[in-house]
């Protein structure tokens, strides 16, 4: 059941509330859905890609800490 967005903004029901949210989303121009749609993938990827490069680093640092140990004690 589509309404319009007034009679959408008056109804209190869950169901009325999130049909207006939805014909709020598909006639908001292709710019807007693009941003709303890609904050969270974006978001996504770069705590993603950011604990991954983290761990990298930190595995690095500890393979260059045993390293530098072991010339010490082999010199």
């Amino acid at each position: 059941m589509v309404m319009d967005f007034k009679s959408c903004l008056y109804s209190y029901g869950n169901k009325y509330y999130s049909v207006a949210m939805v014909e709020i989303f598909l006639a908001a121009p292709i710019e807007l859905r693009v941003i709303i749609v890609g904050i969270p993938i974006v978001f996504i990827l770069l705590a993603y890609l950011g604990m991954a490069g983290t761990n990298e680093a930190i595995d690095f640092q500890n393979r260059m800490w045993k390293d530098e140990e072991w010339r010490k004690k082999n010199k």
